[in-house]
């Protein structure tokens, strides 16, 4: 199905300021020091707390932060071993089909993919679901298993939490394209650079009959230290330095670690282009054009990144509607 070019600009455009604004800048890329000092803060910002209920929001993610493994399940074991046998020279479509298998979520994503409106004919199995998205779409398919987890769960904050999963989604996707990497550090630092809001909205989540968290308050704490805490989960996952310091650093590239300049740079790039086309769609104008075309030596054009974005986006939601539908009629 064509999907209509969006409009860059627009004279008629209500102004609103781009979310890659929001976002603090992490004191350290030591998981280590970075620890302590987010510790700190945080104990301060509950010390400014009247409300019981805040200050409870605020302990509990004290209290999370305090771990060295963030609370958070770990990262999902398929995801792992799928991205090791597919970094075999020759993998083996026997025993990739017989590790996909053992997950029944990732079975019913590959199967969806390999079952799209650019096929005429459902896939006779399996194998041939894998043969058709290939090695490179499945690795990518696998790696967003954990955004799919019971870490997305969060009673109170669900839609926030689902945009959080969809926009690392996209986000994922632009990276490694405009580095033109097909599977690697630039799509897994685009799917999980949000991650730490996620570790925000669980602490904010209470039972029924449990008073909530101000708004304003739990806003502030994703703003502020989301990155940080993103930074912290990828190293609970063990996900590497690469992946680890540039999702850390996604709001002030400026300030990452020399070693991953490019990916952070990259990283910011997409993170304002995904916004952008979001605002676009909904009549607004965040600037993002502006911020792009002022950051050098990007491998694509802006307006193809742009282009691609709104693109990507709409491709996103096809296939989670698909998914939507596919679950429907499994659960009739």
């Amino acid at each position: 199905m064509p999907v209509e070019k969006p409009k860059l600009s627009s004279a008629s455009s209500e102004l609103v300021e781009g979310a890659w604004l929001r976002g603090g800048l992490p004191p350290s890329a030591d998981p280590e020091v970075l620890r302590k000092e987010l510790l700190r803060s945080l104990y301060e910002e509950q010390g400014r707390q009247q409300a019981p209920e805040d200050v409870a929001f605020v302990g509990r993610l004290i209290q999370v932060v305090g771990t060295e493994k963030l609370d958070f399940p770990p990262f999902p074991d398929i995801a792992r071993q799928l991205d090791a046998l597919l970094k075999e020279r020759d993998p083996s479509m026997f025993h990739v089909v017989k590790l996909v298998e053992q997950d029944p979520a990732l079975v019913r994503r590959v199967w969806i993919a390999g079952s799209g409106a650019a096929y005429t004919r459902p896939p006779s199995g399996l194998h041939h679901a894998i043969a058709r998205i290939g090695f490179d779409a499945l690795w990518r398919i696998g790696m967003a298993v954990c955004m799919h987890s019971q870490v997305f769960r969060a009673r109170g904050y669900q839609a926030a939490a689902d945009e959080v999963r969809a926009h690392g989604i996209l986000v994922g996707e632009l990276s490694a394209w405009i580095r033109d990497e097909k599977r690697g550090h630039y799509y897994l630092a685009g799917l999980l650079h949000d991650v730490g809001k996620l570790v925000v909205y669980r602490a904010a989540s209470v039972r029924d009959g449990l008073t909530a968290p101000n708004e304003r308050l739990v806003d502030l704490i994703v703003d502020r230290h989301h990155p940080s805490l993103s930074l912290l989960a990828s190293h609970a996952w063990n996900l590497g330095d690469e992946v680890t310091s540039s999702v850390g650093f996604h709001h002030h590239p400026v300030s990452a670690p020399e070693f991953v300049g490019d990916l952070t740079r990259i990283l910011w790039a997409a993170d304002v282009a995904a916004h952008t086309a979001k605002e676009t769609r909904a009549g607004r104008e965040c600037g993002g054009l502006a911020e792009l075309e002022r950051l050098e030596g990007l491998p694509k054009r802006t307006g193809a990144i742009l282009e691609k974005a709104h693109l990507l986006m709409a491709s996103i939601e096809e296939k989670e509607a698909e998914e939507a539908a596919a679950s429907s009629v499994q659960a009739g």
